[in-house]
């Protein structure tokens, strides 16, 4: 057998430059983290900071160089194109104000190690790999480096029983789902003889008996519901989220919600679309019980980190609405509308984790929704911010949750899902309440001297400056500059059909 040798120019090289640096970056931490002289907090710290802002500011420059196709290298294994970008260009910048709200937080020195930031640069480095591949394998493996790397921070960034108990569930139950989707990816390979995402699609058009592709589909949606956290592959969500350093939830909630559903845009809309009468209706209920299971759920949590993690799987609810749409004949709204509300839910989500960070010590490590009683009297600007990114995470105008809402919602409603849009309202509707008791707790209760003592936050000028700009980036993308963003996604979408 002859194996093509690939063609690795300067073109690959400047294109996946973004992916060569953070693992060699990775590697350098490591071996500083074996160094005597070199092992320190703040070396640490300037290394990943560093490397990440540098990382993100080619990301932007390729993005902005890149035209509307996209060019691919490694027979599709790597893509270099606007959606990829796109893709990482918010993981980067997700991991970039995570790391700088760990180190201003109180687990700043158990963040800042050599080990830990190997591992969060190799986590971030499969999430790169992951958004901009055209290669089930390549996907696969980009997959692993970022689950397998979650697994082990979760875990041992700040060992306590109920992080070591959540590493544990997700580890048991991710390596369940990644069977699952790589015995789905073996069925399509044996059904259509390819591996590329691109050319799946092809062949199932040339193939006249469909059930292994329908079976490798059904597959695939199940091991990508697990990671998009729908309902019923959601149950490891909330202890993981509980479990895991604050700042490290919120790079769950946020830059793996981002890489999953790029990947799942580019199997669905690029592979599967000859049969999407197999999976959408799968794909249908798994979002519609999301969204009202997870909404129903998070009315009993008293762990604010429990009740973002319910929340956080209703709004894979309505994503996983839009991909639905992805198969009906207009479906030039459905992968706009998904990036738009992923920039939407990206920055509500870190505004609110950083107000959780702020809030958060060693005597008081996981805020319940009763900790926040009386804070606008103590914080009043906390409030109003944490307020704004309730609204907004119910869909409340003027927020742009409003406007990503509007935007699935059409997707959807263009393309006749009129019974998952009523769900969807629904479950919006529910979720009002859980939103509008931390409000009232905030404003309208008095506060507990005994928790009020507990938490005493420390003024923090990074967490001012990255709530701020997230109250106003919401507010703005609300009201006056929705359509920049929304013209953003078109053209990150166009790399794919539909956009």
């Amino acid at each position: 057998m002859n194996f093509p040798i690939p063609d690795l120019n300067l073109s690959f090289y400047s294109s996946a430059l973004p992916i060569i640096l953070l693992s060699l970056t990775s590697i350098i931490a490591l071996l500083m983290g074996v160094s005597k002289k070199c092992n320190s907090v703040k070396s640490a710290m300037w290394i990943n900071n560093l490397s990440l802002l540098a990382t993100l500011l080619m990301i932007i420059r390729l993005y902005g160089i890149s035209g509307a196709a996209s060019e691919m290298f490694l027979s599709g294994g790597f893509i270099a194109g606007r959606l990829g970008y796109f893709g990482q260009g918010l993981i980067v910048g997700v991991a970039l104000v995570v790391s700088l709200l760990m180190g201003d937080s109180y687990i700043k020195a158990k963040f800042f190690r050599g080990e830990i930031i190997a591992l969060f640069h190799m986590v971030i480095a499969g999430m790169l790999t992951m958004v901009a591949t055209d290669d089930l394998i390549t996907l696969f493996v980009g997959l692993e480096m970022a689950s397998i790397g979650i697994y082990a921070l979760i875990g041992y960034t700040s060992p306590t029983k109920l992080s070591q108990e959540g590493a544990v569930k997700y580890f048991i139950l991710g390596s369940i789902a990644a069977a699952i989707l790589l015995f789905g990816f073996a069925f399509l390979y044996a059904a259509t003889g390819t591996l590329r995402i691109s050319e799946i699609s092809v062949a199932i058009g040339k193939i006249s008996g469909h059930s292994w592709v329908e079976l490798g589909a059904i597959l695939t949606i199940v091991g990508i519901g697990f990671k998009m956290a729908l309902v019923p592959f959601h149950m490891w969500t909330p202890d993981a989220y509980e479990g895991a350093p604050t700042g490290l939830t919120a790079f769950m909630a946020t830059a793996m919600k981002t890489m999953i559903m790029v990947a799942a845009i580019r199997v669905f809309e690029n592979g599967l679309s000859g049969v999407h009468g197999v999976w959408v209706p799968v794909l249908g209920f798994m979002a519609a019980s999301s969204l009202l299971f997870a909404n129903i759920l998070a009315l009993a949590q008293q762990s604010v980190k429990r009740l973002l993690a319910y929340s956080s799987i209703a709004h894979s609810g309505y994503m996983a609405l839009a991909l639905a749409a992805m198969s009906g004949g207009v479906r030039q709204y459905s992968v706009p509308s998904i990036l738009f509300y992923l920039i939407s839910y990206v920055v509500v989500s870190l505004g609110a984790f950083a107000i959780i960070m702020w809030l958060e010590n060693e005597r008081c490590e996981n805020i319940i929704v009763d900790d926040l009683t009386g804070l606008a009297k103590q914080h009043p600007f906390a409030a109003v911010a944490l307020s704004v990114f309730m609204f907004s995470l119910g869909g409340m105008p003027p927020t742009v949750g409003f406007i990503s809402k509007l935007y699935i919602f059409n997707a959807a409603l263009s393309n006749n899902l009129v019974g998952l849009v009523i769900v969807a309202a629904i479950g919006s509707t529910i979720s009002l309440y859980y939103y509008m008791r931390v409000i009232v707790r905030m404003f309208m209760m008095e506060g507990s001297p005994v928790l009020g003592s507990l938490i005493k936050p420390k003024r923090s000028m990074v967490t001012t400056w990255i709530v701020g700009g997230s109250v106003a980036i919401i507010l703005l993308l609300g009201t006056f500059l929705p359509e920049s963003a929304l013209r953003m996604a078109k053209h990150s979408a166009a790399e794919v059909s539909g956009g």
